[in-house]
């Protein structure tokens, strides 16, 4: 078995898109025989949740315009569908970097 990988989905609320942003991400880890814990939170408790976390990506849905430390990525794709192909090619980058 390989790592187990923890990401963070965050969004305004934590109530409505990350958690579709999360469900589609679990497709794509599912699909890659990749394991990871997913947690969905809000901009408000990001940082926090990073500190406690330690999280190997953050996955928002907006541009945070800020260094968390951590790799992050824009999950628009998954809302809209426009780059979605390139956001996913993002985020197995990611995660295999992290191997």
């Amino acid at each position: 078995m390989g790592k187990r990988y923890t990401i963070i989905c965050a969004c305004g609320s934590s109530i409505a898109t990350s958690t579709l942003v999360a469900s589609k991400l679990d497709t794509l880890l599912k699909q890659n025989n990749i394991e990871a814990t997913i947690k969905k939170t809000s901009y408000a408790d990001l940082e926090k949740d990073i500190v406690a976390l330690k999280p190997d990506l953050v996955l928002t849905t907006t541009n945070l315009k800020k260094d968390l430390g951590v790799p992050c990525l824009i999950g628009i794709g998954y809302l809209t569908g426009l780059g979605k192909a390139e956001l996913e090619r993002q985020i197995l980058e990611v995660l295999h970097k992290k191997e």
